[in-house]
């Protein structure tokens, strides 16, 4: 396997269904030691004993905590070739409801973690890599009360494409993956009936929700640098086809 031996550090896997730990479990599958982290200790530790992996507990909102959880994942295992970024809350209020105090928790995980990630992501990556962040389909489609989470995804998709001019010369490849509506730990509240997938369906080319495998996969793809060695500043749509539409009203 092409990713046999490969460290990959996978921030966001401290759930129990979410995209984090769909990933850090396909890149383990495939060969790769993972380092999964987030901010609940008791869940990662599950998910390293599972993948024969390492549990590293990191709050993205804390630079220390980011610079740490690189040295640590470089130190324990030799080398860093994957980073991914899945973190993220939905916080959710219209614009008219806006304050800076609700503001600015969104932009310090969203936005300056997932740039700092990046950032100390390259510096750990000595021969080359490939660095990837989980974004929205609603940083690409408008919908309401979502101006703040959507607007902090958009950016990083922005300076996804400024990384990969800064770092090419590297060979360090810097991707983002812009995920439809998918059932997940964070999700799971608007799919306590079908209501929300008779909203979407109608809306999807393919005419079926999304699965976090299908991101997992996506994630795969982009870590193999025999797979993908020249992809880079991209933003890759897994809705389904739905990122040529619009949200359902």
């Amino acid at each position: 396997m092409s990713l046999e031996n490969k460290t990959a550090v996978i921030i966001g896997a401290s759930g129990t269904n979410n995209f984090g730990v769909a990933i850090a479990r396909k890149l383990a599958e495939n060969g790769c030691k993972v380092v999964v982290s987030g901010r609940r200790s008791e869940p990662l530790k599950n998910l390293a004993a599972e993948l024969k992996g390492l549990a590293v507990t990191c709050d993205i909102s804390d630079e220390a905590q980011i610079k740490s959880l690189f040295e640590t994942a470089h130190t324990e295992t030799g080398r860093v070739d994957i980073a991914i970024n899945s973190a993220g809350g939905l916080a959710a209020a219209p614009i008219s409801m806006l304050t800076k105090e609700l503001i600015q928790p969104t932009l310090d995980t969203s936005f300056t973690g997932a740039l700092l990630f990046m950032r100390y992501a390259a510096e750990h990556m000595d021969k080359g890599g490939s660095v990837m962040t989980i974004s929205s389909l609603t940083a690409r489609l408008p919908g309401p009360a979502l101006a703040v989470y959507a607007a902090a995804r958009s950016g990083i998709d922005f300076a996804i494409r400024v990384a990969a001019v800064e770092y090419g010369a590297q060979n360090i490849r810097f991707n983002s993956i812009a995920a439809g509506l998918i059932q997940t730990d964070m999700t799971d509240a608007m799919f306590q009936d079908d209501a929300t997938e008779k909203r979407f369906i109608p809306h999807i080319p393919l005419a079926r929700m999304g699965h976090p495998n299908d991101i997992a996969e996506t994630a795969l793809w982009l870590a193999d640098d025999e797979k993908s060695p020249f992809i880079t500043g991209q933003l890759i749509d897994v809705s389904g086809g739905q990122h040529m539409g619009r949200l359902p009203h």
